[in-house]
């Protein structure tokens, strides 16, 4: 048998809470496609060559450049990851919310089931009709008090801007991955490069 118990929001809401303040560190972090060093294709690989000495020095240069651009791809993953699994409980929180808000219009309570423990569910009647006061979780150990309007809107700024950024981060990766691609093809055509040049020194002094 399932117990129905009755709940005030205050008790109800941590079935929807959100850690605010490090979504809104994680939404509003820019574009970082400046901070992306820019990888110049190599056109004419023997002029590239005269000018800059010999091959390990140039391959050491492009070596320093391809660890740069992967220490930033781990970095950009590891955001991304994050984005995408914040999103997802912005989005329960947010669809919480606004079904305790269509209760409220109709002037019923809303019953929800919660979590007493892991895989551990219970039904609660929360009277959601009674009062308009709900709890976000900041993180850090601090939970704030909104009026539910108000924290429907926060939630819905900050899904918004979460998107967004998790949008910018796609497009700073492709053009990440461009760099690395073009770091990469260069090397290759240096040591391709020194490898014919020093079998063309071996064969003239034969």
């Amino acid at each position: 048998t399932t117990e129905i118990y009755t709940l005030s929001l205050h008790d109800a809401l941590p079935i929807c809470v959100l850690h605010q303040e490090e979504m809104a560190t994680e939404a509003n972090v820019p574009s970082v496609r400046e901070q992306i060093p820019t990888a110049e294709f190599i056109e004419d690989i023997a002029t590239y060559m005269s000018k800059e000495g010999t091959a390990e020095a140039v391959i050491e240069k492009l070596q320093r450049m391809y660890s740069a651009l992967k220490f930033i791809e781990q970095k950009l993953v590891q955001r991304k990851a994050k984005l995408k699994a914040k999103i997802p409980e912005i989005e329960a929180t947010f669809g919480a919310l606004k079904q305790m808000r269509s209760q409220a219009e109709l002037g019923e309570p809303l019953i929800a089931h919660y979590e007493l423990a892991q895989s551990v569910f219970a039904k609660a009647k929360i009277n959601v009709h009674e009062e308009d006061k709900v709890c976000l979780w900041l993180g850090a150990n601090v939970m704030l008090e909104y009026p539910r309007d108000e924290a429907i809107l926060l939630l819905d700024d900050n899904l918004k801007n979460a998107k967004a950024a998790l949008v910018t981060l796609v497009d700073d990766m492709g053009h990440l991955r461009d760099q690395i691609t073009v770091t990469e093809v260069n090397m290759a055509r240096v040591f391709n490069w020194d490898v014919k040049n020093r079998r063309a020194k071996t064969d003239r002094s034969e």
